[in-house]
């Protein structure tokens, strides 16, 4: 059993059965009790304290109701003051640097650091919002692996080690990245006018291209898994460390200030360091003659 949080609030809850009465808010007052799951949809973690109180002071339920006994009313409005402090506290840079260093110092077993104002770990890099109430592990800055990560230091360095795993799981052999790579080149190039493919075109066409075997055997829905757009650049890192670039097929070029800053941008951004805090946006990739 989770730990009450809300005594008045869960205990009102329970007595008066709203899981069945409001099997439409089912999700958030499941969150409020303590039970479900965290917002992040790739970690499988009980919602953290600061999601339970979110769920709790937005919940309209418990507030319009006339019926809502007083002491449900002052647990609430005691919530939403604390949860305001603590909202005002993540959003200064003193108090999410805090926590960076605080995740980062429980994942000494991998090198991490605080390099070009991101915090890094490993291959992935941490990142969070404005207000520092959601997190991310990501691939660069742009592409997440786990995102929505409760700003709590437990559920950033268990999200860590499953991002981690998931990632491994996403890359594939070089020799078979290799050939989905050409796949996908060659797919794109259908809706383009010139050999200069975007290679933002290319990572969408790499959702097909790199469908398990699986799906190939029998291309039906059921067995289409839907790739995360991190899959192709998690490819595409390892696969320029250990492809021969003489031998390579394929040609990136870097875009240019209007193509990156433009209106309607279409840029992927490749790492330009080995921490990954650093990316350079490239707009096309060609296949040599």
């Amino acid at each position: 059993m989770p730990a009450q949080q809300f005594p008045e609030t869960e205990r009102f809850i329970t007595d008066t059965d709203m899981l069945n009465k409001h099997r439409g808010n089912q999700a958030q007052l499941f969150r409020i009790l303590g039970q479900g799951t965290t917002r992040s949809k790739e970690l499988d973690l009980p919602p953290a304290t600061i999601e339970r109180k979110m769920e709790l002071v937005g919940f309209k339920l418990l507030q319009n109701d006339p019926k809502i006994p007083s002491t449900v009313k002052s647990e609430i409005d005691q919530v939403r003051r604390e949860l305001d402090k603590e909202l005002a506290t993540l959003k200064s840079r003193e108090a999410q640097k805090k926590l960076g260093n605080q995740t980062l110092r429980s994942l000494e077993e991998v090198k991490n650091g605080f390099k070009d104002n991101l915090f890094f770990a490993g291959r992935l890099v941490l990142v969070h919002d404005k207000s520092g109430i959601d997190w991310s592990w990501c691939l660069t800055q742009h592409y997440p692996i786990i995102s929505k990560i409760p700003p709590d230091p437990d559920y950033l360095v268990k999200s860590y080690h499953e991002a981690e795993k998931q990632l491994q799981e996403l890359i594939l052999p070089v020799e078979k990245f290799d050939f989905c790579l050409n796949i996908s080149w060659i797919l794109a190039r259908q809706f383009s006018k010139s050999d200069n493919v975007l290679i933002i075109d290319v990572a969408r066409m790499y959702k097909i291209a790199g469908q398990q075997e699986k799906f190939w055997n029998s291309p039906k829905k059921g067995n289409f898994i839907d790739l995360p757009e991190a899959a192709f650049i998690a490819n595409l890192i390892n696969w320029r460390r250990h492809k021969d670039t003489d031998k390579s097929e394929f040609d990136f070029s870097q875009a240019t200030m209007h193509q990156a800053l433009g209106k309607n941008a279409k840029v992927f951004y490749m790492p330009t360091n080995a921490e990954g805090t650093q990316a350079r946006p490239v707009s096309y990739i060609t296949k040599r003659a």
